[in-house]
Parts: C-alpha cells; structure tokens; sequence
C-alpha cells in the first residue's frame, strides 16, 4: 500500500524538485452497489458465476438485463469496471439457448482482440462450451484455420481492417454466420473518430446492409470509455437507437492525482524537459518500491525511460521493461503477465497498455505527456488503483499549449468531459470510397441512400455520377455496379481521406514492398524527401517522392529527430452555411461555410526527439501546391474593438495571429482530435468586409465535422483560448510554446503580441 505523504516528503528532499506539484485531486474510494438479473441464466453459466464468486455490479445487471431485452446497449464505464462480462454473459447464454447462435466481436486493435479472446476461451473451457465455438479471424490466420472458424465458430473476432477486406465474401463464405447472428459487439469505440472513425460507420453501413439480404437485425453492443454524449456517438456511429448505461457501480479505491508543473526558466525562455522530469519521477516511484506504469507519446521513449531507469537503478534492472509495438506477441504476453503478478516493478510504454488488456492491479501510473484525450487520460490513471488500497497518479505535461493548459485549469481537466467525437457520413471523398466497395459486395441503387445514414439524397446521387463518369461504376436497370479494374477494398484503407492516394513503398535489400497507402495532403505534409515517416510505431525515412507514378520510396532507420513541415496558406470562402451572433453581447459575427484552401510546402525542420530543441531547416523543392475545398468557421473583428486595441499600442496582425493559434491549440478540449487536423488563417484587414477576420478550418479535403463543431462552441472555444493565454508561465512579449506559439506556422510565428491577444479575447468575451 502506498504511503501517500511518505511518497510526498520523499520527493520533496529531492534534487529535481523545486515545486512542480502544482495541484492534488483527491479521488474518493467507491463502493460497490450490487444488481440482480431479471432472468436466470442457463445452470452451467449460472455455475461459473457461483464457483468465481460473481456478483453483478449494479451497472452490469442493468446492462445485461438491456442487451437480454434486445436493446442496442452502450455501456460507458470506467477501466477494470467489468464491462467485457455485460457482453460475454449474455452471447453464452443465447450460445447454449441455441446452439446455431452467432456474435461477431470486432476489436479495434489486434492485440486487443487476442487478450479478449483468451478472457472468453477460458470462460468457455469453464462452462463446457467447445473451444472450437471461438474463433479469431483476422490477417494472422492462415487459411486452414479460417476455414474451420467460418464452418464451426459461434464467436467470430476480427477487428475493423479485417472486416473491411472480408466484406465482398459474405454472400460465398459468411452465410452461416449472418443467417444465425444475434449480437455485434464493437470494444472501446471511442477509439472510432476522426477519418478512422468516420470510415468505420460508414464500413458498418455497408455490412448492415448485407446482413439486410440474410433478414437479420441484430443486437448492437458497444463499450467505451468516460466519452461526452454516448448516446449521440453510438447512433452516429451505428446508425440505431441505443440505450446508454453509464453509472458505473464497480468499487475502486482512493486516488491521488498529482499535476506536475514543469519549471520555467526566465532567462532562457524554456520550459524544463518533460523527459526528464518523467524520468526523475519514475525513478523515485521505483526507489520507493512503488509499481508503477509510466505511458509515453513514442515508442522510443517508452525504450529511453527503461534505459534510464536500469541504468540508474541497477539492482532492479530485470524488474524493468518496456513495452509497445513492435516487440514480439510472446515477450507482450510475458510483460503483461509479469506486470500482473507483481513481478515486474516499472514498465515504460506507448498507449498499447491504455486498451482493455488486463494487466491487474497496479499502484501507481505516470502520464508522460496529456495523451491527447480526456477520455484517454482517465483511461490510463484508470489503470492503477483497482483494489481498495490507495494509489497514484501524475500528468507530467509536454511542453505545449493543451498539455499545461490542463496543468494549469485543473477545474477542467478533472470537471465533466466536454470533448465530442466526431465523425462524419457526408464527406464526398470518403463516401464515394466507400460505395465503391458496397458496389462490389452488392450492387446499389439510388434508394440506399438512407442505408449510408445520409438524408441528402443529392449528394448520394452526385458521388454516383461521378463514379459512372470515372468509369468505375456502370448502370444496368435501376442498378449500379463496380467496373474498376482495381479491387477497391484494397485500395481505398480505413485511414484515406480520398482517391487522391499514393503507394508507399517500403525499400530493403533486393526488393520493394507496399507498405501502405496515404492521401495526397499528407504526403505533401508528412511525406516529402528527407522526411520521417511513423508507420504502426515504426520510423521510417523518405528517400524519393515520385510525383508522376504517385510513389513514396521509404527505408527503415532508428532516428532521434522527427521533422515538420512548414507551409505558407491562401484562403477563399466559396459559400455560407450559416451564421449567427455570438459572444456575451452577440457581437462577434460569426461565419460556418465552404471554403478553398491552397498550401504550399516551402520547408521543414529537423527536432531533436529528446530536447524538442530545432537541428536544422531545409528548403522544400517542386513540392506542388495543394487545393482542397473544406468547412470553416470564421468570425469578424468588431471595428470598436481593433480601433481600442491600436489606441492601446497592441500590433493588429500579431494579436489575431497569437487568437488564432490559441484557438487551434484548444480545439482538442472541445473534440477529440489533434490540433494538427486544423489549420488557420488570420487576416488584419479583408478587403471585401474591410475588418480583420481569423479562418479555422478542417485540414481534410471536404471536412469532417471539426469546425462545425467549432461553430456550435464558439464562445467555449475562445473562453479556452484566453485561460491559456492568461495561465502561461512565460512572460515574453510573442509568447511560447506552450501559449500561442504553434510549431507548423508556416510565419515562423511572426508577428505574434500575447497581451494584445489577451486584450482583445477580453474585449470579446466581456472580461473585465
């Protein structure tokens, strides 16, 4: 058991400490509160719950009497809150009702997948239920195994990359399993945002409409993690009512959380390294004899961190490991078995250990950086504390604008979750992806549209059209069907944006290999020679860009840099959706529209990994500019407010430069997304409304919700913007980092004047 002000004392006597704990939320110890089954589960299973002691938690019997009821259920509760056994329950009991009963389970990694199927193998074995009823389907399967899963298995687990290329098949191999299934059953959906997330629902429109051939409507389970608005999230995502359940009744111990402010050094302008204060921290922890799990944002510095810490702590060094992608299926087996059983004392690791693998009881966790989400975050000091022993839990911040800003405004950070997911079903570009692979699987016709969860017929039947103009859809009847020469479930992944894609070709002695593909704007951005390149935790080096053929030429190397890319963007408002007045005296016009965008890539720098400190800048060359049309929002400087702000000696350009950078460093408290899905434009002086005006737009060719979520949460947005501004700990007239300088403006964050930003966001929002 940890001894909470010992552990505080000893990190005080420290060297390193000079007053980072900025902030203790106390997290109260919660009992359980216990529920009943309306309905009795068949004998054996009945027998397992008995012999492991099983009593429902309240939350779980809600949620298990909801699914038994034949209600799409989703349950949203906390980590180690029991939610596999809401869904586990009730497919073995319908199983062994009904011996021709299939569910299908879709996992959203693949690790995932292999845990939770362990947890139901042996649940099976328990009950005398075959094994064989069980099986995983994915891309590690060979063949013979595949068969005998789709011939034999009442369970079938894949995940969604699996799923998107099994589609054209279902008619030929799957039909046992659609004739005979009952429940769906998707694990950690709020994974499922963005260009992913928005590819998944629109992945699952096209199998529930083949399951509509078999006359098969089933049962949806959905679980996730604290998220805003579960309701709203899984209709979207499904595209069927849902009944939530969400007060979680599992007991948990008490819990202190601990912000770690880093220090910041006047003279030189820069704030401490968070790796170090991690590594400082995690060795103490370990000195302590505390278990700790410590997340990292990188794989290398989840190997750094177990380095540094063996090298200091010699003695424990075979109790020390890392652990992301990449390591071998046996040694992640053996990591989490050690880690389970106590035998491991510190473990160092990328987010693959924030997901559902259970991994036991541990005392304390370290979060090397806010990992980008409030619903990731709460999953992983989740992940200590599962007992009712008191542990520990530290957010050391990177030394950017939402990482101290959480740091700072602990009230937001431990208040209600405010992030939407979003997700969109009316990008024309992924749409028209996705009807290409449904008009293989099934021809189409005009009147499925509202089987794609669109309500504009028009934009369902102008995406046809251009697909017959591109020679890739043909008309017989009333019926449209697939004529490329491509198979389109290989070509278009879960992760493109449009058709506009490029072969990323992996180059190794004496072959080359496709790797993946990618969307033309990132190739641009993230792509260009000299680039480094993350691919499933790996890096990777660009060696050659071909603009003609539509290749990128990458090698594997081991870097301790990344690189950033830096562009100069034009902005044209094609069309306006809506607008309104906003603001505490509705005097901020504020504008949601169509809008084109050009950027032009002029260069990029080269970051040391460890100190974020710039190596170098390198001129970028025959980089083509980019057009796009996407959705912005934008708002108008009221003329009173600019003419007080020049009366006080405040630079326009570089006041609305410092807003619009706040503004798109906090938009991820809003959504789930990252800042570098948005992009920005300040004006001081547009000659069509003759005022300055700042443009935030979604960086993705035809938007995918992001500023129209902005629009609905304008004043939130510029609330945020002013507590960051206003709780920096620099005192430099154009700021930091950690404020409203942003490391992709393509004005090398000139001008920027952070207390004209700080008058103005106060003039706007009434502040006095």
């Amino acid at each position: 058991m940890v001894d909470f002000e010992d552990f505080l004392s000893y990190v005080k006597s420290q060297d390193y400490y000079s007053d980072q704990i900025s902030y203790i939320q106390h997290i109260p110890a919660r009992k359980a509160q216990f529920g009943e089954l309306n309905k009795s589960v068949r004998k054996r299973l009945q027998r397992w719950l008995d012999n492991n002691g099983i009593k429902f938690w309240s939350h779980q019997a809600e949620a298990i009497n909801s699914i038994r009821k034949g209600n799409n259920t989703v349950i949203v509760t906390s980590t180690a809150s029991g939610k596999s056994l809401c869904y586990n329950l009730p497919v073995l009991n319908a199983i062994l009702q009904n011996e021709k009963t299939t569910a299908l389970y879709i996992f959203p990694t693949k690790a995932l997948a292999r845990d939770q199927y362990a947890v139901l193998s042996k649940m099976m074995e328990d009950t005398n239920i075959k094994r064989s009823r069980i099986g995983v389907y994915d891309g590690s399967v060979d063949a013979n195994q595949k068969r005998q899963v789709l011939a034999n298995a009442n369970v079938i687990i894949t995940n969604p990359f699996g799923l998107h290329l099994y589609l054209p098949w279902f008619k030929q191999k799957w039909g046992r399993i659609c004739n005979n299934l009952k429940y769906i059953v998707l694990d950690e959906i709020h994974t499922y945002r963005g260009i992913f997330g928005s590819n998944f629902a629109l992945l699952l429109r096209r199998l529930k409409r083949l399951l509509e051939i078999y006359n098969v409507k089933p049962v949806w389970i959905l679980s996730s993690a604290t998220i805003n608005n579960p309701k709203v999230f899984a209709e979207k995502l499904i595209g069927e009512q849902f009944v939530v359940v969400d007060n979680d009744d599992s007991p948990s111990g008490a819990k202190k959380v601990i912000l770690w402010d880093l220090p910041y050094d006047n003279v030189s302008g820069k704030y401490r390294s968070a790796h170090q204060e991690t590594k400082n921290l995690y060795i103490s922890h370990l000195q302590k004899g505390i278990q700790t799990l410590t997340f990292t944002l990188s794989r290398k510095m989840a190997e750094l961190q177990a380095v540094w810490t063996r090298e200091t702590l010699p003695l424990l060094k075979e109790r020390i490991m890392s652990y992301r992608a990449g390591i071998s299926k046996k040694k992640r087996r053996e990591i989490e078995h050690k880690l389970k059983y106590k035998e491991l004392l510190g473990v160092s690791s990328t987010n693959a250990l924030e997901l559902g693998i259970d991994i036991g009881s541990l005392d304390a966790t370290i979060s090397s950086g806010f990992p980008g989400t409030l619903s990731s975050f709460k999953q992983q000091i989740g992940r200590s504390g599962r007992g009712e022993n008191l542990s520990l839990s530290t957010l050391i911040p990177m030394q950017n604008p939402l990482d101290l800003f959480y740091i700072h405004n602990p009230e937001i950070l431990f208040g209600p979750i405010q992030e939407d997911i979003l997700i969109t079903l009316k990008n024309k570009y992924i749409l028209k992806n996705h009807l290409s692979c449904a008009a293989k699987e099934v021809p189409i016709k005009i009147s499925d549209y509202k089987n794609f969860g669109l309500e504009d017929k028009q934009l369902f039947k102008t995406c046809i059209n251009e697909l017959v103009s591109e020679s890739l859809f043909m008309k017989r009847g009333d019926k449209y069907y697939w004529k490329g020469d491509y198979f389109p479930n290989e070509r278009y992944g879960l992760s493109n944006l449009s058709n506009r894609s490029y072969k990323v070709i992996l180059k190794t002695p004496g072959r080359e290999e496709i790797l993946t593909t990618e969307d033309e704007s990132y190739v641009f951005r993230d792509l260009h020679p000299g680039a480094v390149y993350l691919y499933e935790a790996e890096t990777y080096l660009v060696q050659e860009l071909d603009l003609v053929e539509k290749n990128v030429f990458i090698v594997k190397t081991r870097v301790d840099f990344y690189t950033q890319s830096l562009k100069h963007t034009g902005i044209t408002p094609i069309d306006v959706i809506t607008q309104k007045k906003t603001g505490p005296d509705q005097s901020i016009e504020t504008i949601f529209g169509n809008v084109r965008v050009e950027h032009e890539y002029y260069s990029y720098k080269v970051i040391d990994t460890l100190t974020q400190d710039i190596r170098d800048r390198n001129p970028l060359i025959d980089i083509p500019i980019i057009e796009f049309d996407t959705q912005a929002v934008w708002f108008l400087i009221p003329f009173e407010f600019q003419k007080e702000l020049e009366m006080e000696g405040y630079d326009l350009g570089g006041t609305i430069h410092a807003i619009e950078h706040a503004m798109i460093a906090m938009a991820p408290a809003l959504a789930q997304i990252s800042r570098w899905d948005l992009g920005g434009v300040s004006i001081d002086f547009d000659p069509i409304n003759q005022q300055p005006i700042i443009y935030i737009y979604d960086a993705f060719r035809g938007g995918i919700g992001i500023s129209e979520s902005l629009y609905s949460n304008m004043k939130d947005l510029l609330i945020f913007a002013h507590m960051l501004i206003n709780s920096c700990s620099c005192n430099t007239p154009d700021g930091c980092p950690a404020c409203i300088m942003s490391p992709k403006c393509g004005n090398n964050n000139e001008p920027l004047d952070k207390m004209g930003a700080l008058f103005l966001l106060k003039k706007l929002l009434a502040i006095e």
